[in-house]
């Protein structure tokens, strides 16, 4: 017999979730690295320490030793991003559809990402989607506790005041998993080009896009678990 779960609000992570920007910053990383430092920043390097600690490039590059002008990198980085992403990033599939029904039905949704309000807000509005979400928490929020911490998603649940019972999270990555799951929210796990179904195991439900999701509308979002 099918299992049901009704939800009141919807928050989502951002990057390998609404969209799948992961690979466009690093280009754009590397080539602003490669002109300011004469460094060849790797993909390795990349996911070791941006992805997984958090760092950021001129602080990685600051432990390497390599001067790196903090101000002119993220000069650099922004316009190179913005460049490339207006020709190259996609919304992932069938995310506006869903979005626009959870707006029809007045579903508040947020954003919890680990990405600075700058790149956040350049994405968005290259994929015109800024509008259906009603707060967006990024690294700026909570520099100091990032997930897997649940000091993200807690501060959505206060800014948007709903109940984590009601919520609904979707999350690509091992660490935004445990970050919803130990602020008490159900999470759905995106499985995407830059992730394992392994980094999702803790999840309920796993789906490759918003297509996938079996749902009803009513008195809020109600999901059908298998």
């Amino acid at each position: 017999m099918k299992k049901i779960k009704s939800f009141q609000a919807v928050l989502f992570d951002a990057d390998g979730t609404l969209y799948d920007s992961t690979m466009l910053h690093f280009e754009a990383y590397r080539k602003v690295i490669q002109e300011l430092c004469n460094f060849d920043f790797s993909e390795k390097l990349f996911f070791d320490e941006v992805i997984g600690n958090y760092k950021k490039p001129p602080q990685i590059m600051m432990e390497l030793g390599i001067p790196c002008d903090k101000d002119e990198f993220y000069v650099r980085k922004r316009k190179y991003y913005q460049e490339i992403a207006a020709k190259k990033l996609q919304p992932t599939q069938g995310l506006i559809p869903f979005l626009e029904i959870l707006q029809k039905h007045k579903i508040p949704c947020g954003i919890v990402s680990g990405a600075s309000s700058n790149s956040l807000e350049d994405s968005l509005n290259i994929l015109k989607i800024s509008h259906y979400f009603d707060q967006k928490i990024t690294f700026e929020d909570c520099p100091q506790q990032q997930k897997p911490n649940p000091f993200p998603y807690e501060i959505a649940l206060k800014k948007m005041n709903i109940n984590p019972a009601e919520t609904l999270a979707f999350e690509d990555t091992k660490s935004g998993i445990e970050s919803a799951q130990a602020a008490s929210i159900f999470c759905i796990g995106i499985n995407n080009t830059t992730n394992t179904s392994r980094e999702l195991q803790k999840v309920a439900i796993i789906i490759q896009n918003y297509d996938d999701l079996k749902y009803q509308i009513g008195k809020g979002l109600t999901l059908e678990l298998i």
